[in-house]
């Protein structure tokens, strides 16, 4: 699994998407509506559907590119998936369990890569979660990515000194990433505490209520994706509860 996959919860600055100009309480309603309808999807027409609707919102984010980068990262599991799923359950099993994941994916990088994290405490406040776990929340999203780009660093200083991370077999692998993961460590928790000092000197906490530049606001783009979103969920909910049934929507695929 390839480090790749970690950066796509990197935010990406783009004025000109129409996603990012999104209130980030809309885009987390439309997150929410494709991740519950993922998961309630059981029939590869259903997952399939669900994928053709979440293309163009990729493309209207103007972020195609990287989340096929992200996609790439997560190509050892997609291969472990269909294999094992196929052999122990059933192909068509595979592609369903490989969609939803495709899905969730995608759905979760646009609103991470579009959404600015001081815009997600934001939100996270309207909807009265206290500011030190919104922060707190906010500030995890953020350094995932530094974490990542801190691994390929450690990899590429373990490479130059002769340790072998690419190995055959996945025991192998696995047993090459322990060096990796003391520096890793090591660094997280040296972070933590710089970042611990730098709240303290700002006299973090002392406000209860901090004001914001920018504050959010709701406009009629938002409202439209929230209502499309709910129309969107409720007939989800109709076909994978077999209220709407359409003959067309019965088929699978089988080796």
């Amino acid at each position: 699994m390839s480090l790749d996959f970690a950066k796509t919860f990197n935010f990406i600055q783009n004025d000109a998407s129409m996603i990012h100009r999104l209130d980030p309480r809309s885009k987390g309603f439309m997150v929410l509506v494709f991740a519950v309808l993922a998961i309630l999807a059981k029939d590869l027409a259903s997952m399939g559907m669900l994928a053709i609707i979440a293309l163009p919102i990729l493309f209207l984010s103007h972020m195609m590119s990287q989340f096929l980068k992200g996609l790439a990262g997560l190509s050892f599991l997609i291969y472990s998936i269909l294999i094992l799923n196929s052999y122990l359950i059933s192909f068509n099993y595979a592609l369903v369990v490989i969609l939803r994941l495709v899905v969730l994916m995608g759905v979760f990088s646009i609103y991470f890569q579009s959404t600015m994290p001081e815009d997600l405490t934001q939100a996270m406040i309207r909807f009265r979660i206290p500011y030190s776990m919104a922060f707190a929340t906010s500030l995890s999203f953020r350094f995932i990515p530094t974490m990542a780009r801190e691994a390929e660093i450690i990899i590429d200083a373990q490479r130059s000194r002769g340790h072998k991370i690419e190995q055959k077999g996945m025991i192998n692998q696995i047993k090459s990433f322990f060096p990796l993961l003391i520096p890793l460590l090591m660094n997280s928790i040296r972070r933590a505490f710089h970042v611990a000092e730098a709240l303290e000197t700002r006299a973090f906490g002392v406000n209860k209520h901090p004001t914001y530049y920018f504050p959010l606001k709701f406009t009629k783009s938002d409202w439209i994706v929230t209502i499309l979103s709910l129309i969107l969920l409720i007939l989800g909910i109709l076909f994978s509860t077999h209220v709407l049934d359409l003959p067309w929507m019965r088929w699978n695929l089988s080796l």
